[in-house]
């Protein structure tokens, strides 16, 4: 039922639903896949723009064998949650062994300057 509204939620079926959502659900997804996927913020404050500024994370949680725990590896981060959606979408084709769209350009030029392969 998660992978339907999943689906329901990214191709925008009835009413719009914020990026918030669609993160929470991406990462849902993910993880009944047993990705271990978590989403956070933190906040720093610019001098430049005068305000605070929140930076999104998404982490994994990896096992360790030499600390014998699992440790939390950063995957990416930004200030746009609009590039963290795009980058769970990211995670979701490529784990499902689909070929990852290319229907938003400027995500494509930061793909490729920042080598993003999921």
């Amino acid at each position: 039922m998660a992978l339907v509204t999943l689906v329901f939620t990214l191709n925008g079926g009835g009413e719009m639903s914020s990026n918030s959502t669609k993160i929470h659900n991406l990462q849902k997804a993910l993880n009944l896949r047993g990705l271990r996927i978590m989403y956070s913020t933190s906040q720093f404050y610019s001098e430049e723009q005068d305000r605070p500024v929140t930076i999104y994370h998404i982490k994994q949680a990896v096992y360790d064998s030499t600390k014998q725990k699992f440790v939390n590896q950063e995957l990416f981060q930004s200030t746009s949650q609009i590039q963290i959606v795009l980058f769970l979408r990211d995670l979701w084709y490529s784990l499902n062994g689909k070929e990852l769209p290319t229907d938003n350009e400027k995500w494509n030029a930061i793909r490729e300057k920042y080598n993003l392969s999921v």
